[in-house]
């Protein structure tokens, strides 16, 4: 039966006479039913992949292999731009003296005077022995005509040290000597003189030479 026309319906009566019935039929627009629930559903569903599809993106879930590339990464320091490299505050600077301490004074005194500009050491010798301040080999003895007789040694390290003012020198030149050895003797009440160069350029004897321990 078609909505868009009238039709024509004869039935029987229970009398036995046929009659003829208009039935008019109307035409209706079918109504849409919105289910809401399912509409919520699929959003929260979207939504929820949006965020962890963010998730994934932001903190590389899932790209184990590309974490652990980035934070093992190291770069050597000799890599580095040399201007981007900072000292730490508070890192120690240290001056190469080419002694890992200092020596112990040749001669016992409780008189010492730096001279000649901070170049030489002037030790009034409360005892006669004098003793070698580094091992090393003996260069040289000679006789200084302004301190009198000296001994020279030089160590490993291109260092040397003189000693003028013996009374008398108990030592050769070539001969090998450690630190505490007796070099020879001085009178007493006479001054005993230390001179220390490094690479033949004059030192400080200060920054060599324990001083405290010149005297007891």
């Amino acid at each position: 039966m078609k909505l868009d026309e009238m039709k024509v319906q004869y039935e029987r009566s229970r009398d036995g006479f046929e009659r003829e019935s208009d039935f008019a039929v109307s035409e209706e627009t079918p109504k849409l039913k919105v289910d809401a629930s399912g509409i919520v559903i699929k959003i929260s569903l979207c939504a929820a992949v949006l965020a962890l599809a963010v998730v994934v993106r932001a903190f590389g879930v899932g790209k184990p292999d590309e974490r652990v590339a980035e934070t093992s990464s190291y770069t050597e320091p000799s890599q580095q731009d040399p201007e981007s490299q900072q000292d730490p505050v508070g890192a120690l600077q240290y001056v190469e003296t080419g002694v890992s301490r200092k020596w112990t004074a040749p001669v016992l005194s409780n008189d010492i005077e730096l001279l000649l500009d901070g170049q030489l050491l002037r030790f009034t010798a409360l005892s006669g022995t004098v003793s070698a301040c580094m091992s090393g080999r003996v260069l040289s003895v000679e006789h200084d005509e302004r301190f009198g007789d000296c001994v020279r040694i030089q160590s490993e390290t291109d260092c040397e040290t003189i000693y003028y003012g013996f009374e008398t020198v108990s030592v050769k030149p070539n001969a090998e000597v450690s630190a505490g050895d007796t070099l020879g003797t001085v009178e007493p009440g006479r001054s005993l003189y230390l001179r220390v160069l490094e690479k033949g350029e004059a030192q400080d004897p200060t920054a060599y030479v324990d001083l405290s321990l010149g005297a007891e």
